[in-house]
């Protein structure tokens, strides 16, 4: 069965607005060259944050103040550039995938749940009474592939009741997400909870830890992620599936008329975008936490959404958000402990950025009607 999994194809409006959103962004960044795809989120994060200056005069604090903070919090704290970039590593991950179902136009939202089940999947793996005594490098190797495999299988769920019939994949990866959530709650209260602990928490993981960066306190898993914004950048620019994608996203028909199943790449670029969220979720537990609890959920999944459609589904662009995102989140925390601001700013300014973007995007698609 062929199936595009476009607008046309669906009959709920908010997956109709995400497809033209989105596929403003995609054939700007591919037809108008690096400026016009970089100019609007550069100037929709500067205009957000010059409205963010307005609010906080308005909460009684200087602006100057808390944005010097920030920087200070990034750059200049022992613990600031580290503490950015273990948070930037599950942002990177997931969004990528985001980016490569977004390129095809698959629009999943299901990161979270995804990322949920992996860590899941991963913890239950190296707690388990067979592989605690394993090598740690197996150890390890077996956590991040047992996430991987479950995320994957995870998103593809949505993926195959999308093409085989016809489901909407915005709903599907929404569901799925909130019951990855009751995954978790069963697995940390019953499935794999530790015996000996009197909250509902996983075993530690032990030997299944991720190993620190000489000199930093941030995990081995930001080098994953580096590795992995490469090999994306490659498969998207330089590989044939890469370029399928692509023609799934702008021209349908041009894979119609080579006779190849749009279904298989609907598939692909799910199962991607999975294992990628999955992986993002045992790097979190394993390189931060050490142990799987309730409080699990943070909203990666949701907060990479705004990370991949901010670097223009771009893996670069992606990496170059995750980082100036999770700066923004550490340097904001930082500026509350001294300038005692409210918890909710940093929340705000990300949903300017993100009004700003929609703007944005809607003003340049516009002009180019125009012109």
């Amino acid at each position: 069965m062929t199936t595009t999994l476009s607008t046309a194809d669906s009959s709920t409006d908010p997956q109709r607005g995400l497809d033209k959103w989105i596929g403003s962004i995609t054939e700007r960044a591919t037809q108008e060259g690096m400026l016009s795809a970089i100019l609007v989120p550069v100037a929709s994060v500067l205009a957000a944050l010059l409205v963010g200056a307005a609010l906080i005069v308005f909460d009684g604090s200087n602006p100057f103040s808390v944005y010097g903070a920030i920087l200070r919090g990034v750059f200049t704290k022992p613990r600031g550039f580290s503490d950015t970039a273990t948070a930037a590593t599950p942002l990177i991950l997931i969004a990528i995938g985001y980016a490569l179902a977004y390129r095809a136009r698959v629009f999943t939202i299901g990161g979270e749940g995804q990322y949920l089940v992996g860590a899941v999947a991963g913890t239950a793996l190296v707690t388990a009474a067979g592989f605690r005594d394993l090598p740690r490098p197996i150890l390890i190797a077996a956590g991040l592939l047992a996430a991987i495999v479950a995320g994957a299988i995870w998103s593809g769920i949505a993926g195959w009741l999308g093409v085989r019939f016809g489901a909407s994949i915005v709903i599907s990866t929404l569901m799925l997400g909130f019951i990855g959530d009751s995954v978790l709650q069963w697995a940390v209260r019953d499935g794999i909870r530790d015996p000996d602990s009197f909250i509902a928490n996983s075993r530690l993981l032990g030997d299944a830890e991720l190993p620190g960066l000489p000199g930093t306190t941030t995990h081995i898993g930001f080098l994953l992620a580096l590795l992995v914004v490469p090999i994306a950048w490659w498969f998207v620019s330089r590989h044939r599936a890469g370029f399928r994608i692509d023609a799934l996203g702008h021209n349908p028909a041009a894979l119609d008329a080579n006779e190849y199943p749009s279904s298989k790449i609907v598939i692909g670029v799910m199962l991607a975008a999975g294992a990628l969220a999955g992986l993002a979720g045992m790097v979190e537990i394993a390189g931060v936490n050490g142990r799987l609890g309730q409080e699990a959920s943070v909203g990666f999944g949701w907060d990479a959404i705004i990370v991949a459609l901010l670097g223009r589904l771009h893996p670069v662009g992606v990496l170059i958000a995750g980082i100036g995102m999770a700066g923004l989140t550490i340097g904001f925390q930082s500026s509350q402990r001294e300038l005692a601001l409210p918890s909710s700013l940093v929340s705000l300014i990300t949903a300017l950025i993100v009004i700003f973007v929609v703007f944005g995007d809607a003003l340049a698609t516009r002009m180019k009607e125009r012109r």
